[in-house]
């Protein structure tokens, strides 16, 4: 039998700062938060998170009956704008956490295929895949939802990256945490916000999110968000840079999260020639979503 000792061991050893079991089931609350969110149309222009399988996890991993979810720690300092810098949000200053989280993830289910002595028995997943895995992560117990709708987790707050794998194994300890708002009458993400895209406690809009612009939107960013933009070229951490729960906390001791893997904090013109001359120096980096071209026009757009 595989007990929960042995998978936090197993995570641990793997790189990874917590984890949690739960069932494979997305909470009712949870997907009829979705639904609205989506009949607001606060989703802009990502088509992709129209596809209804995140709401079942037995869709996209037949048999699922476990759900163990991941927490990866990756905060980084804080950096100040400056002029003719653009700043990069600080989960996408080192390796591309898919990638981490990908080899973790293979690496895990190896281990768990060999301890069970079962083949087929999971299928990992990122961000990437659809699935509403913060959702998973409340219920597993590794923390709360923000109002800046982000991850509050007990311990590292909200700078963290969710990961996990669905599987047909059951284990003896599940947790099957209520979903309940723990933000208090704290409006601080809410204030901060430059571009007013948390509409309300729990709601962001994308179509008014400064990162939704930067990374996502391929398009012309509208001049009432560039006149917003600080100075980031890539992400955003505003919403988490005034969070209470991210004072006074140390950064990421992982390698994988700090800027000597990736094009550092900040990007010049230089960096963005350098970039543009050689774009496989992106490769392996966050900043490849977004690619050297658009870079430039991001770049550009930000008032230095």
């Amino acid at each position: 039998m595989i007990s929960f000792e042995d998978i936090q061991n197993k995570a641990a050893e793997l790189g990874w700062d917590d984890v949690g079991v739960t069932s494979a089931v997305i909470p009712e609350e949870d997907i009829a938060a979705y639904d609205q969110w989506l009949q607001k149309n606060y989703h802009a222009e990502m088509g992709y998170m129209e596809n209804k399988i995140r709401c079942n996890p037995q869709e996209f991993f037949p048999g699922a009956k476990t759900a163990i979810v991941f927490v990866s720690y990756y905060k980084q300092e804080k950096v100040a704008f400056q002029k003719n810098h653009g700043v990069i949000a600080s989960y996408a200053r080192g390796r591309d956490y898919h990638n981490v989280h990908r080899s973790r993830l293979k690496r895990f289910i190896q281990w768990l295929e060999e301890r069970s002595g079962q083949k087929e028995i999971a299928r990992g997943f990122s961000d990437s895949a659809p699935l509403l895995e913060k959702a998973l992560a409340v219920k597993a117990g590794l923390g709360w939802f923000g109002k800046n709708t982000l991850l509050i987790h007990r311990k590292f707050g909200t700078f963290t990256l969710l990961s996990g794998l669905l599987t047909s194994l059951t284990f003896e300890k599940t947790v099957e945490q209520m979903r309940l708002p723990r933000c208090g009458s704290c409006t601080r993400c809410l204030d901060a916000c430059p571009t007013q895209a948390l509409v309300s406690p729990y709601e962001l809009d994308a179509s008014k999110c400064l990162s939704y612009h930067l990374i996502e939107s391929k398009k012309e960013i509208p001049s009432s968000i560039q006149e917003k933009n600080p100075g980031y070229i890539f992400g955003c951490d505003i919403c988490q840079d005034v969070c209470p729960h991210n004072t006074r906390k140390e950064i990421s001791p992982s390698k994988d999260f700090h800027s000597t893997l990736g094009h550092g904090s900040s990007l010049t013109q230089s960096d963005l020639d350098s970039i543009h001359q050689n774009p496989e120096r992106l490769h392996g980096t966050a900043l490849k979503r977004s690619g050297a071209k658009r870079l430039l026009e991001v770049y550009q757009q930000i008032k230095h």
